[in-house]
């Protein structure tokens, strides 16, 4: 498709949740004309789908929470998308966590699930008691930390006093009050849905995602492309454009002020012009790449501060047949060699030697009436162990390469086999996609998947604004949020709502969602 016109209202670069969601708020909410600019063939950033033969999966689409009819966060996600998604729940338990000393399943319901924790660790009731009431104190607190990015600090601060050190203790400093190491293993398990072990993970972050999941976990019917067609669809119903295989590589500062976005389309030069700009591709990308040099120096000396997340290996297989007819369902398996969450990979010269823990999904069996059947295993990664490739471009790295991916998904399914045996036998197609396909498709620095790690300098010392130092230059999604589409669909609830204004822009969008 080609752009209708050189000048918008708004315009978006990457079209990922949070620049989608962002998009279709203005959109709706205000009649904005908003122009998403996307560098991949594909829109949606980690919430498109991809083929290879009659295969299909979602790379970043696993699960979502608080998708029951009524949720906030529902009906915030059906203002976006105009109430065009259907749903399915996963089964209960949805989560079944897997050590060599047990196997743990997690019901679709807090009070079931923490019923379950009391009959299998009846010493611990009165602590397990706690930590439920803790993690919605928890949780409460970072909702008004992402409420306190539409407001000047010194509004925010005394509100944001009370709790601020339940949220910013290390999720393993929280979880050292149970006696059990199976309890603590247990209620740690999910830290891979925001990738900081718990050592140095803020129990504020921990809190949020569990929380998140109390009601079970949710998965949109025709995987998460269909959140991307629909948030899309609505911003172009209402002037607006979503252009895919358009790089943008500058931001445009006029008077000192954003004011338009300059890129290659097909070897081309393009330029846009709109009086807001909005980045969705990461406070790194943004500020130490398309920003010129002269301004954004406070966020480019923050940049150099943080510390990175993880990004993954993802192997993608196409089975032989139905999983549930050999013992498999819906639910998600976190499968770990040990009750430490904070045994990492092992490397040794730059082979993966050890696999310490994985999530898999068979993940067709939430999305009903998908044939082929298909799963999924993740594992954690870093960059550094494909150093020598990085400078080849996808699909072209080379013989070596492909060989040293064969190697490492070998190990994921011999992890993964011993912990669900059977699952190896109904592999047809196999496909592993390591951090440097992450980079090449996201941009993302180091191939991260969720940006900075998830400690307590996320919440406090280096979180990022809304508002950049170069005005009318916002950014939106994980950023400025936390990981998961929940947390990005959020932040691009902040943004939108400080771009309508500060007094009356949230108002408005939740009036919307209430409204419908």
């Amino acid at each position: 498709m080609k752009a209708n016109s050189s000048s918008y209202d708004v315009i978006v670069i990457g079209s990922g949740m949070g620049g989608l969601a962002t998009a279709s708020l203005l959109a709706q909410v205000d009649q904005r004309r908003v122009l998403v600019l996307e560098r991949h063939f594909k829109l949606g950033g980690f919430m498109h789908s991809f083929r290879r033969n009659e295969y299909e999966w979602d790379p970043g689409v696993h699960y979502i929470g608080e998708m029951q009819p009524g949720s906030m966060t529902r009906r915030i996600m059906d203002v976006i998308t105009r109430k065009k998604l259907e749903w399915y729940q996963l089964s209960s338990p949805f989560e079944k966590i897997m050590f060599p000393e047990g196997t743990f399943g997690i019901p679709n319901d807090a009070k079931s699930y923490r019923e379950a924790l009391i009959a299998r660790f009846p010493l611990e009731a009165k602590r397990i008691d706690r930590y439920f009431r803790d993690v919605k104190k928890a949780q409460g607190w970072v909702n008004w930390w992402f409420v306190s990015k539409q407001y000047p600090t010194w509004m925010m601060a005394p509100i944001m006093f009370f709790g601020k050190r339940l949220a910013g203790m290390t999720t393993g400093e929280y979880l050292s009050r149970f006696e059990d190491p199976l309890l603590r293993s247990i209620l740690a398990a999910q830290w891979p849905d925001y990738g900081t072990q718990p050592s140095e993970s803020a129990f504020g972050i921990h809190a949020t995602v569990a929380a998140d999941f109390f009601n079970g976990g949710y998965f949109p019917i025709g995987g998460g492309k269909e959140i991307t067609r629909h948030a899309a669809e609505a911003v172009e119903a209402l002037g607006g454009q979503c252009l895919v295989n358009h790089d943008v590589q500058s931001i445009i500062v006029e008077n000192g002020r954003a004011c338009g976005v300059r890129g290659i389309h097909k070897n081309r030069e393009f330029e846009f012009r709109a009086p807001v700009i909005v980045s969705n591709i990461g406070a790194a990308n943004t500020y130490g790449k398309l920003v010129p040099g002269e301004y954004c120096q406070r966020e480019r000396e923050q940049i150099t501060r943080i510390k990175p997340g993880p990004s993954a290996n993802i192997l993608f297989l196409g089975l032989n047949d139905d999983p549930s007819k050999h013992g498999f369902g819906d639910s998600n398996y976190w499968i770990f060699k040990s009750l430490d969450h904070d045994i990492s990979p092992l490397y040794r010269d730059g082979q993966l030697d050890e696999v310490s823990g994985a999530y898999v999904s068979f993940c067709s069996l939430r999305n009903p009436g998908q044939t082929p059947h298909t799963a999924q295993i993740v594992t954690f990664d870093d960059e550094h162990c494909w150093q020598g490739y990085e400078d080849k471009s996808w699909k072209r790295r080379g013989e070596e390469y492909e060989l040293k991916k064969d190697q490492f998904a070998e190990k994921m399914i011999d992890f993964a086999e011993g912990f669900l045996p059977g699952l190896r036998k109904l592999i047809a197609y196999q496909e592993l996609s390591t951090p440097l396909t992450v980079k090449s498709f996201t941009n993302h620095p180091q191939g991260m998947i969720y940006g900075q790690a998830c400690d307590a300098n996320r919440l406090f010392r280096d979180r990022w604004q809304i508002s950049s130092s170069l005005p009318r230059l916002y950014l939106t999604g994980s950023d400025v949020g936390l990981p998961g589409i929940n947390a990005a669909m959020m932040a691009g609830v902040m943004t939108a709502g400080k771009i309508l204004g500060l007094m009356s822009g949230l108002g408005r969008i939740m009036h919307q969602a209430y409204s419908n």
